[in-house]
């Protein structure tokens, strides 16, 4: 064990969209930051992803790699895994456990700027409304959250004119307007998609997509001169000093050679996503904290989750051949059930992203799960990774309400595809395992009170003040946006209240 010399202001664990972000700001507010990342940097990155182009054009599938999907058997069922295989983990050296009767697809990016980095991510960034913040005083399954969107929309503004946001000011009411650098545009079948649904259905509403290029912060923190970049370094667990009541860095392992490393700092930020943040925290136990660091409530790794996936149905658009894109586009309907009325069968709803090209169209819902404290994390027994840490345990099992939910999304797609004068060629009606949106949240939420929360409305702990989660474990509920633009705004406002603290000599 060695420990550096060096005192950080702050150490960063994760250099995804949440820890970038939070690399970036403190260092640009002056303060020197060590950012702890578990895969390769972003030069290996590059080098190993042409190497895998080169190979593409030379006729290698690796969708008919045996030996490789061996290793990534679980990464291998994300869609965007044959596009950058090398930037998610290896299944054989990470491993984690569910129930027989309850798997569930944790798709991990390990390498510097994390899943938004992917090649072939999604990119489609939206806020939260104040329906989603407060959902839960509507129908009381979740609490709300310890804030407004008008609390937020300054951190929104300045995330999204940083990445240059493109979309439309649509005006609807559960989809806030954001800043936007240009318009996006509406494919012809998305036009006429949405002319015939406002038209019969007036409280539905076809947007285009929001979207930037990736959030990738980590150059401008490195231009400040302020922050150290450690890549393959695998955080195993945060120091603790019970005397004091605060945390004093991060013992960390290299991947490479297997030594194990100390780093100190005045505070900690942990972004390394959800269940891998859990995951780190419940591992931080010591005398203080003997069910997991910061978890005097008993809520860590509780309430996990993750968006209602539906693959999707896909239908031929019959437009007229001078119409037919040969560009891919990208439209999406917000939620619409449960907000003027309530429905009869399910609390909550889903919005729908819709894709096309050429004469064809698909959709695809993604839906709210309700957090109940039966879908958690917690750590195996008996399973440990390549580096001895011990496995996560995940338990998420979908509920009733998830079911029926996936029922009405279906028949929802289903009409609306007929109204536009689509032809349903394929129905997906099977709801994928959960995991595979890859949007899991939750298990840390914040709240107004100790008792009932793990952070307070800034993403600080209640427990240790010195000790912020800024990734999307901090969410009280899910709403059914992308979740990414969310985190990234929380982390900039978690990340000015944190120099603020620092600098008041409060942490």
């Amino acid at each position: 064990m060695t420990t550096s010399k060096t005192v950080y202001d702050a150490v960063v664990v994760g250099s995804g969209a949440c820890g970038g972000w939070a690399a970036k700001q403190l260092t640009e507010a002056g303060l020197r930051v060590l950012v702890l990342e578990a895969g390769r940097g972003a030069n290996a990155d590059r080098a190993l992803h042409l190497m895998h182009r080169v190979k593409q054009k030379l006729g290698y599938r690796i969708e008919s790699d045996a030996s490789r999907k061996s290793r990534q058997s679980i990464q291998a069922t994300s869609f965007a895994w044959p596009f950058h295989p090398h930037a998610f983990v290896d299944d054989v050296d990470n491993p984690y456990t569910t129930p027989a009767d309850a798997p569930f697809a944790w798709i991990r990016a390990r390498q510097v700027g994390g899943r938004t980095s992917v090649k072939a991510h999604g990119r489609q960034f939206y806020r939260l409304s104040d329906f989603n913040f407060h959902a839960g005083s509507l129908d009381g399954l979740s609490p709300d959250w310890p804030l407004s969107h008008a609390d937020l929309a300054p951190s929104y503004e300045i995330v999204e004119r940083w990445m240059g946001l493109r979309g439309n000011s649509d005006g609807v009411d559960t989809l806030p307007d954001s800043v936007f650098a240009g318009p996006a545009p509406l494919s012809p079948g998305e036009v006429r998609l949405r002319e015939k649904v406002k038209a019969r259905w007036p409280d539905r509403h076809v947007v285009a997509r929001r979207t930037a290029n990736a959030p990738v912060t980590l150059p401008a923190a490195l231009k400040t001169g302020r922050l150290t970049l450690r890549s393959h370094a695998i955080a195993s667990h945060i120091l603790h000093d019970p005397n004091t009541g605060r945390v004093t860095g991060v013992s960390f392992i290299d991947a490479n050679s297997g030594t194990s490393e100390e780093v100190r700092a005045k505070v900690v930020v942990v972004a390394a996503g959800t269940i891998e943040s859990t995951r780190l925290l419940l591992h931080s136990r010591n005398r203080a904290f003997p069910d997991g660091l910061a978890n005097s409530s008993g809520l860590v790794g509780k309430h996990l989750m993750d968006h209602m996936y539906l693959r999707g149905i896909e239908a031929r658009m019959n437009l007229p051949a001078h119409l037919h894109q040969k560009e891919h586009g990208w439209a999406y309907i917000p939620q619409f059930r449960n907000v003027t009325e309530r429905h009869p069968d399910f609390a909550r709803g889903y919005g729908v992203q819709v894709f096309t090209f050429d004469d064809q169209m698909h959709m695809v819902p993604f839906g709210e799960m309700v957090p109940r404290a039966e879908n958690r994390v917690t750590l195996s027994d008996t399973v440990k990774d390549r580096w001895g840490i011990p496995a996560a345990h995940i338990e998420c099992r979908h509920s009733a309400n998830d079911l029926k939910m996936t029922e009405d999304a279906v028949t929802s797609c289903l009409e609306m595809l007929e109204e536009s004068g689509c032809t349903v060629e394929k129905v997906n009606k099977q709801l994928s395992e959960p995991g595979m949106a890859i949007h899991e949240v939750g298990t840390a939420r914040m709240g107004k009170d100790p008792k009932t929360s793990v952070l307070n409305p800034f993403n600080q702990s209640w427990d240790v003040p010195n000790l912020y989660v800024t990734d999307g474990s901090c969410f009280p509920s899910q709403g059914p946006q992308n979740p990414t633009l969310t985190m990234m705004a929380l982390t900039v406002r978690a990340c000015a209240h944190l120099v603020g603290e620092l600098k008041a000599g409060r942490i």
